[in-house]
């Protein structure tokens, strides 16, 4: 065995020679990785294998589906009181890191790697997806949350200064967040004597590897780690509260204008779909459950969002029309907003939106998680899933033309671009001062409201 080593060392092992200059170093493995990749996860080769359930991912599973259901039981009333602490705990949390990860060795390296521009990056059609991605993950737009919490404000509720809070809070926490994070990534690096880019890739490696390690480094680290995996859950319950709630809202209302008094039986309804969304997230706490969720982020919440939010705006703009979207921002605010919102909306948002979905289209890539790429059929599922919310609105769309009791079908469109004789206000008295015809059988003001809460 000596004299094995002796010949390795100097480059020749019996006849055959080692070019040592071309042998690959082996690759440092960190002990949050190896325990995320073998611990946690046990994960397969690919999609094509998911193996056997992880009892203890299935555990987590459930558990967090019992907490999200406790959490909105009551709806807005319950969900709106927990919302409290878990919107505003994380900053706190992300102070506290901040504060610890700029006085770490080579945090400024990472800092200055954040705000360094490189303007090469701009010629990608991925970058601009990836940063529209962000902003409607971020803003809510595209997946209706803001229009259900909406809905549940009062009539003149100042609207137009909530909005410009949202978006300036959302950018603000967006570029805080990103000081806190790579502060720590220019620490790994620095400690590993690795360039920044090569520390992590994105993903859930980021918190599941790169601030592990950064924090089991770091003085007291269970308590550290408490209040990142803290975090972490508030700002899962947060986002899983507006989503949970829309669906809720919407599958109610439907059922509601069809067979009244269905809101009697809320805490019924919130539990099946609970439960019903707890089967379906079996597949992804299996070995290969990590292949399953990348491809639902990839294709469900990347392409969908900007689809649905462009939908959106231009039926507002050229079906509704703006004109009249304006009289009843009016009606609301007591103000009409600058005209700088209606070419926004007319012409600036959806031009943007639009050439970032065709350019996307164009610089497109298959599906990657790492160093494995995902084979045509599992691309053939992403673009289903993505198609699936695209396709709910052209078939409601079908049907609802179907519906129309007579005319031609140039007839049947215009009368569906029509708002409704209901359409406006809940409340007639908001509803006399924005200019639409009363409800008839609405006795006391206050009904609708107490009807939507």
């Amino acid at each position: 065995m000596a004299n094995l080593v002796t010949y390795v060392v100097n480059g020749t092992l019996g006849n055959e020679t080692f070019l040592n200059s071309t042998m690959e170093p082996m690759k440092r493995v960190r002990a949050s990785e190896e325990y995320w990749l073998h611990g946690v996860l046990d994960a397969t080769d690919g999609l094509h294998d998911l193996g056997y359930i992880r009892w203890q991912l299935l555990l987590f599973l459930l558990a967090a589906w019992m907490l999200v259901y406790f959490c909105i039981i009551k709806g807005v009333k319950s969900s709106g009181k927990v919302v409290y602490f878990t919107a505003t705990f994380p900053y706190l949390v992300l102070f506290v890191l901040f504060i610890r990860g700029v006085t770490l060795p080579g945090s400024a390296d990472g800092i200055l790697w954040f705000i360094r521009p490189q303007w090469h990056k701009l010629k990608s059609a991925n970058v601009w997806k990836s940063a529209a991605n962000q902003v409607f993950i971020s803003f809510g737009a595209g997946w209706g949350g803001i229009h259900t919490l909406a809905s549940y404000n009062k009539f003149h509720n100042n609207c137009y200064r909530d909005v410009l809070l949202v978006s300036i809070s959302c950018a603000m926490t967006s570029i805080f967040a990103g000081f806190v994070i790579f502060s720590v990534i220019g620490f790994m690096a620095h400690d590993s004597n690795l360039k920044i880019e090569d520390v992590v890739a994105g993903g859930p490696g980021l918190a599941f590897i790169a601030y592990p390690e950064a924090i089991s480094r770091i003085w007291c680290p269970q308590l550290w780690a408490f209040l990142f995996f803290f975090m972490l859950l508030t700002l899962g319950l947060d986002s899983q509260f507006v989503t949970l709630e829309t669906l809720i809202t919407a599958v109610i209302d439907e059922i509601d204008a069809h067979k009244p008094g269905v809101r009697r039986y809320k805490q019924w309804v919130i539990l099946v779909t609970c439960l019903i969304m707890a089967l379906l997230g079996l597949p992804m706490v299996t070995q290969g459950g990590i292949y399953v969720m990348t491809l639902f982020d990839w294709y469900s919440a990347g392409f969908s969002p900007m689809l649905l939010a462009l939908i959106e705006i231009l039926i507002i703009s050229y079906a509704y029309g703006t004109k009249r979207f304006m009289q009843d921002v009016h009606s609301m605010l007591g103000f009409t907003p600058s005209s700088y919102w209606r070419y926004c909306w007319m012409a600036i948002t959806p031009l943007v939106v639009g050439v970032i979905i065709i350019f996307s289209f164009v610089d497109y890539s298959a599906a990657t998680m790492g160093s494995y790429t995902y084979p045509p059929w599992a691309e053939g599922i992403g673009w289903t899933l993505t198609m699936t919310s695209i396709l709910t609105v052209i078939v409601y769309a079908i049907i609802y033309l179907i519906k129309v009791p007579s005319g031609s079908l140039t007839q049947r469109l215009r009368q569906s671009l029509k708002p409704s004789s209901a359409w406006g206000p809940a409340l007639n008295e908001n509803r006399i001062t924005a200019g639409y015809a009363i409800l008839a059988g609405q006795s006391d003001p206050s009904l609708a409201d107490e009807e939507k809460n």
